[in-house]
């Protein structure tokens, strides 16, 4: 799995067995301990978490033993799941304890999928302005990000954005210092959707008639879709009544260039108006001229492309 950044967690399923082991021998001893009290009590399902993570405890080093943690973790989660219950945890703690499981078993899709639970377990469990929710939103949501950037983004900027919402006496008080951990959540979602819409031209209707947007003041086709409406929104309004940029130039299906006016740009309204209706909610409705997206094939895009530059070249 490519880029998952390393991130020392606020809310860790693990340190509660950490302070008082300091060596192979002890960690082996809580094992015995925790699976004793799991096994004679097979519905307690904080015990069947303990079991768990005892035999993931770091101090084992290269002795965790991730089959045995995913028994007893799968034995804790479907009691958490049977018996759900206002304030307890243990489903969050859970999912989390999974989550790691399967990172050490190098299933990192699945392990993003249970820190995922265990972030939406905390929200229902504890509610969205905790800090325990919020702290595992921001930690497990920028662990993901370097992987799934779009998934962890969300997290992360949740886990601001609630936090700051919260009661202060709820507040983690110190969540600014990790506002780094946004920031790079941001980078990845940009790059990512950078991939996402390289192929992409934004498309609208005019008389009817489709036309590609290749060029506007700021931006052309040379360069990726994300980011092209940024520096007029940048601008103050003053600024963009006095900025004078490159022409609007437009592209139909058979490779005509138009040139549009200021004017004639004043008159189309790039309009995309969907609705959603619960009574039909697996589809959006939209008015057959709205604006899109239109995504090309590389190949279909490099040969737009080369239009392009030789049409500018020939009206320089």
């Amino acid at each position: 799995m490519k880029r998952i950044l390393t991130i020392v967690s606020l809310v860790c399923a693990v340190t509660f067995f950490a302070n008082a082991q300091n060596s192979v021998e002890q960690a082996l001893k809580l094992i015995e301990q925790k699976v004793k009290l799991a096994d004679k009590n097979p519905k307690n399902g904080k015990m069947q978490y303990e079991a768990a993570m005892a035999f993931i405890n770091n101090e084992l080093g290269e002795k965790k033993d991730f089959d045995h943690a995913l028994t007893y973790a799968n034995r804790a989660l479907k009691i958490a799941r049977e018996h759900p219950a206002p304030q307890d945890t243990l489903q969050g703690l859970t999912c989390m304890g999974l989550g790691l499981i399967y990172m050490g078993k190098g299933s990192y899709e699945t392990a993003f999928d249970f820190f995922e639970m265990s972030m939406d377990a905390f929200e229902v469990e504890l509610g969205r302005d905790n800090p325990v929710t919020n702290g595992t939103k921001l930690v497990y949501g920028g662990m993901i990000m370097g992987a799934q950037p779009a998934r962890g983004f969300t997290k992360v900027q949740e886990a601001l954005i609630d936090n700051s919402l919260a009661p202060k006496d709820k507040r983690i008080d110190n969540m600014e210092e990790a506002n780094i951990v946004l920031e790079m959540a941001l980078e990845f979602l940009i790059a990512d959707h950078t991939k996402r819409f390289r192929y992409a031209l934004p498309m609208i209707f005019i008389d009817g008639k489709r036309y590609y947007i290749v060029q506007t003041s700021d931006w052309n086709m040379e360069r990726p879709l994300v980011g092209w409406r940024v520096q007029s929104e940048l601008r103050t309004k003053e600024e963009n009544e006095a900025f004078k940029g490159d022409e609007t130039i437009l592209c139909d299906d058979y490779l005509n260039f138009k040139v549009m006016s200021d004017e004639e740009m004043e008159k189309q309204q790039m309009a995309f108006n969907f609705r959603h209706y619960i009574w039909k909610p697996r589809h959006l409705e939209s008015d057959g001229g709205d604006a899109r997206l239109w995504f090309l094939n590389p190949d279909a895009y490099n040969t737009l492309l080369t239009k392009y530059r030789e049409y500018k070249a020939a009206n320089k």
